[in-house]
């Protein structure tokens, strides 16, 4: 196994940034419990662990990172399966996703691509799209890009549509964690556990590290984190992405009046993006709408469920009866 980069390293990247064989089928027990299909499918040249959850409207939903997967939005998000199926994957190179890839094809465009292909793969001609985070700026470039393949675009707390302004918010998470949580994160670093990143360790430091973007820390605690025990080959392929002209310096600012979807905007008072982001894309999306999450941080469909469920259902609802 490659050495895995510095524990710093894959922090930065991680807010850096902040990635056909038949499916199983598998029911979750219990009468009103929503279907669930899983497997491996070949996309765009790799094969990507995709999921599907519930029956109805198709929203996939794109996660952050890079270098997390889909399982941090489960259980929470399966609430939306009541009325949708929600369509996930790993993104190429991390989580259930090969590893066996060309690191030359770690880049944006390929990322996007792999949004359209999946869409194919699940039959869909036009399709609502969810991203949170780092999703939301792929969510955003496919927008751009593939406009009419949309019904619908829901950005959640996502990246900055520059990096100007992502890159403004490199320090907050550092100024929101605790002295006891930067000494204990520094510890477990120098770990032996942590230095061959065994799962257990790389999910508790990054557990410490996502204290910082809730706005109730304690609350970190709700989120799913997966890590298999190639973590540290994953890591550095997904590092790739970082030497990406197209991620380094950026500006969608100037394209997103070309999105004509109905767009919902979700962000949050304690965010760790900040909020003229997010006024600055419902200014250049005409006709979007905007919400602000109270009391909460990052992870507002586990931080704010009351407020974010309700939002998202509405939104999904008008756009279903346009």
């Amino acid at each position: 196994m490659p050495n895995p980069p510095p524990a710093a390293s894959i922090a930065a990247l991680t807010w850096l940034l902040l990635s056909l064989t038949r499916p199983a089928v598998a029911q979750n027990g219990g009468a009103s419990a929503p279907l669930v299909i899983d497997g491996m499918r070949l996309i765009n040249g790799t094969q990507l662990y995709c999921k599907s959850i519930g029956t109805g409207i198709p929203l996939m939903i794109i996660h952050g990172g890079p270098g997390l997967d889909h399982s941090y939005f489960l259980p929470q998000m399966a609430k939306l399966a009541v009325t949708c199926e929600l369509v996930f994957f790993d993104q190429r190179g991390s989580g259930r996703s090969s590893i066996r890839l060309d690191s030359t094809s770690m880049r944006l465009d390929s990322l996007v691509e792999d949004i359209d292909r999946v869409r194919d793969a699940y039959n869909l001609q036009k399709m609502n799209l969810m991203g949170h985070s780092w999703g939301g700026l792929l969510a955003m470039l496919y927008a751009v890009r593939h406009g009419d393949r949309l019904n619908s675009l829901i950005l959640v707390n996502s990246t900055p549509p520059t990096s100007a302004l992502r890159d403004s918010s490199f320090g907050v998470i550092a100024q929101r964690t605790s002295p006891a949580d930067s000494a204990e994160e520094a510890s477990l670093a120098q770990t032996p556990e942590f230095k061959r990143r065994e799962p257990g360790a790389v999910q508790k430091y990054f557990r410490l590290l996502f204290r910082g973007s809730f706005a109730n820390p304690r609350l970190a605690d709700s989120l799913t984190l997966s890590f298999g025990p190639d973590y540290g080959a994953r890591s550095k392929l997904v590092g790739y992405l970082a030497k990406d002209p197209q991620i380094q310096q950026y500006d969608l600012l100037i394209r997103l009046d070309s999105i004509t979807c109905p767009v919902l905007i979700v962000g949050s008072d304690n965010d760790l993006f900040p909020p003229a982001s997010n006024e600055l894309i419902h200014a250049r999306i005409k006709g979007s709408r905007y919400v602000v999450m109270k009391n909460c941080g990052h992870f507002p469909f586990i931080e704010a469920p009351e407020q974010f469920f309700p939002a998202v259902t509405a939104f999904l609802e008008s756009v279903r009866q346009r």
